[in-house]
């Protein structure tokens, strides 16, 4: 059963629609709008605050009539040791959603609300991630490739410092392995160019835990 909320009712989520695919997993899909810087950091503050984690997922950027919309898919399934999947769930996921795309709410408060906060980033990389930054002046963007233990949380621990840096992602790519490695590839711009030497390491610095 695929259950879906489509605008005009809504000024920035113009559809979104999950579908089960499994025992307790979900495909959610979701279009906004506009591209902005934060997006992704966003969507993932409000999948996180429902215990519920992305194992895989895309990002991209589509033009229709001249306008850049966001076009996302996730695949979905609940955080261990919680609760699984239910209407009401996914009535709440909508709501949070809208109201942090509509930046009615900062994502830190909507965390602190729920009593979530981000781990310390060596909960994620308890051996050192691989971690490579690829130039392309003629895409105008930086690609990014990171492969660490798969762990809840981990994409909006990477998506803040994207965000805090000003850096938009144009498009990525989400996917833990059956191993339970993640294995994610992000395509970044600032101000619409690719990241400079000085960005790369400041976001590899943030993303590490490490002091500029």
């Amino acid at each position: 059963m695929v259950q879906r909320c489509d605008g005009p009712q809504s000024r920035t989520v113009i559809n979104f629609s999950w579908t089960p695919v499994g025992p307790e997993q979900t495909l959610l899909e979701i279009k906004t709008p506009s591209v902005q810087v934060g997006t992704l950091y966003r969507l993932a503050a409000a999948i996180y605050c429902l215990d519920l984690d992305i194992y895989s997922g895309d990002v991209d950027t589509i033009e229709e009539d001249g306008e850049l919309y966001s076009q996302d898919r996730f695949f979905l399934r609940p955080v261990e040791g919680k609760p699984g999947d239910s209407p009401e769930v996914h009535h709440s996921l909508g709501v949070l959603m809208e109201t942090l795309l509509s930046d009615r709410i900062d994502p830190e408060k909507l965390l602190a609300q729920h009593d979530h906060s981000i781990p310390d980033p060596s909960y994620f990389f308890d051996e050192p991630p691989e971690l490579v930054f690829d130039r392309d002046p003629e895409r105008k963007e930086t690609r990014f490739y990171i492969e660490t233990t798969g762990r809840t949380g981990l994409l909006i621990h990477l998506s803040r410092h994207f965000y805090l840096e000003g850096i938009n992602i144009v498009m990525a790519t989400i996917r833990t392995s059956n191993a339970g490695k993640a294995q994610d590839q992000f395509h970044l711009q600032k101000d619409g160019a690719p990241l400079s030497q000085e960005q790369c390491i400041r976001i590899e610095n943030r993303i590490l835990g490490k002091t500029d």
